[in-house]
């Protein structure tokens, strides 16, 4: 029967591979250059406008002046008595008004754009503009060449903006209230437009040719420790350390921190497990050697009896299924306890439910369990590790206390530990570590296996913590659950 293969997903021949950090950094700070740069060049292009607008009405208004110093009335008519060499500073337009409104005199008329100049324009000192079409820019500018030439290179159907400069002077012993027009035969769009785009143009390159490598150099400095990492994580590949540095910078610690943890975890890990195979075999020899043993008597000169051998050898097979067990069930707890599978849970809800179980188990006893723990408490960890462990413990305490029993905690960065007082008899200090031995009673008068602590003991010590007893303020116990690697 044929197999039909699924076809592998075909990839985009467009798609771009990811960008590096220092790709993306660059990308972005050129982009934030760039932005910056056009808004800076526009703002200094309105404000050179604006600039440019005030200088201009400054300079029109100097000339203004300077035909009001040369006008004359002779014979009931205005003259303007002006030198042969005489240059202005703008090639002007020049209309003196009366205050009627009535034309004295003018320097060089273009009817269109005399006539574009409004009687309210008179009435003020102000400054205004004139559009005025391509022809009649050119029949302003005159004999500037210059000029002549930049407007012949635009659309002849363009529009040209003229400035127009309105000053109003009193009557004077010698003269009758003037009102002088100056306007600029030189369109605005001619003026200084190109220079001032080129040097905006040059400002831009400039910004790129000189920002942009030291933006580089800025990532490069900035995301030197991300290459340290990254070497560090191909020494500890090759094997030539152990362990992350211990001084990255603190966008990096808690990552840092968290691997150093986990390949802590895993190290601590892989030991266990060797040590669990050897401690296996070990405890297997004695039966396995005990079986052999008895086998070889079954075929011997004077074999066993099968009623003898029988009982012996079950003894010894059932031996070795209780070790096999136990030590599947330490390599399960140390799996469970791998660092990449703990989730974060409050403890106060867990510890609340066993109290509640308790409660019920021990009813006639009369047990009464106080617990102070904060709400903000977390265990990290395989939630069922703190239940098997407070289980177990906080079981042992109903046993054993008067009436009272307290539960508090504590946390900090790294470590959570819990702390369980009970008012019973307490526990000899020459007792303490017997009662974490796997099957052993300190008192054989109530009812146990001895195995819980010392499985208490056996999860506590996967979380690298330990269970300390001691003589709680009542004179009972006081067993001290410290659970490390909580460094989330």
């Amino acid at each position: 029967m044929p197999h039909s293969a699924t076809a592998p997903p075909r990839r985009n021949k467009f798609s771009l591979s990811p960008l590096s950090l220092r790709g993306r950094f660059l990308l972005a700070a050129s982009a934030l250059v760039l932005i910056i740069s056009l808004c800076y060049g526009i703002v200094a292009v309105i404000g050179y406008v604006i600039s440019f607008d005030k200088n201009t009405y400054q300079v029109m208004r100097g000339e203004s002046n300077l035909f009001f110093t040369l006008a004359q009335w002779r014979d009931n008519k205005l003259v303007i008595d002006r030198p042969d060499n005489l240059k202005l500073n703008f090639p002007t337009l020049v209309y003196i008004y009366d205050e009627h409104g009535r034309l004295l005199w003018q320097l060089r008329d273009v009817p269109e754009i005399r006539r574009s100049i409004a009687k309210s324009w008179l009435q003020t000192n102000n400054f205004y503009e004139i559009d005025a079409s391509n022809k009649v820019s050119v029949a302003a500018i005159g004999n500037n060449h210059k000029a002549q030439k930049k407007i012949a290179e635009l659309d002849s159907d363009d529009t040209f903006t003229h400035s127009v400069a309105v000053s109003r002077y009193d009557a004077t012993a010698t003269l009758p209230a003037l009102t002088i027009v100056v306007v600029d035969s030189i369109p605005q769009e001619l003026q200084h437009s190109e220079l001032v785009w080129s040097w905006f143009n040059y400002v831009l390159a400039a910004n790129f040719l000189l920002v942009i490598p030291l933006l580089w150099l800025a990532a490069r400095w900035s995301l030197k420790p991300i290459g340290q990492l990254s070497a560090e994580l191909k020494a500890l590949e090759s094997g030539q350390r152990e362990s992350l540095g211990d001084s990255p910078p603190k966008e990096l610690k808690g990552l840092v921190s968290n691997l150093n943890l986990l390949l802590k975890s895993e190290r601590k890990r892989s030991s266990r497990y060797h040590t669990t195979l050897s401690d296996l075999t070990h405890s297997l020899k004695t039966p396995l050697a005990v079986l052999q043993s008895t086998l070889r008597s079954l075929r011997g000169a004077k074999p066993m009896p099968i009623e003898e051998a029988e009982p012996l050898m079950l003894e010894q097979i059932s031996r070795i299924s209780q070790q096999v067990g136990y030590y599947l069930h330490r390599a399960s707890l140390q799996a469970e306890n791998n660092l990449l599978n703990r989730e974060i849970h409050a403890v106060a809800p867990l510890i609340d439910g066993l109290c509640s179980a308790l409660n019920k188990v021990y009813q006639n006893k009369g047990v009464d369990i106080t617990v102070d723990l904060s709400p903000e408490l977390t265990f990290c960890g395989n939630r069922d590790d703190l239940v098997e462990v407070m289980g177990n413990v906080l079981d042992n305490a109903c046993k054993y206390c008067l009436e009272f029993i307290h539960i508090s905690a504590r946390q900090d960065d790294s470590t959570l530990t819990l702390t369980i007082d009970d008012d019973g008899p307490g526990i000899p200090a020459a007792r303490h570590d017997m009662i974490f031995q796997r099957g052993h009673r300190v008192d054989t008068l109530r009812p146990g296996q001895g195995i819980g602590l010392s499985l208490a003991r056996e999860i506590v010590e996967n979380y690298a913590g330990e269970i300390r007893v001691s003589r709680s303020h009542w004179g009972g116990a006081r067993m001290e659950i410290i659970f490390a690697d909580q460094m989330v």
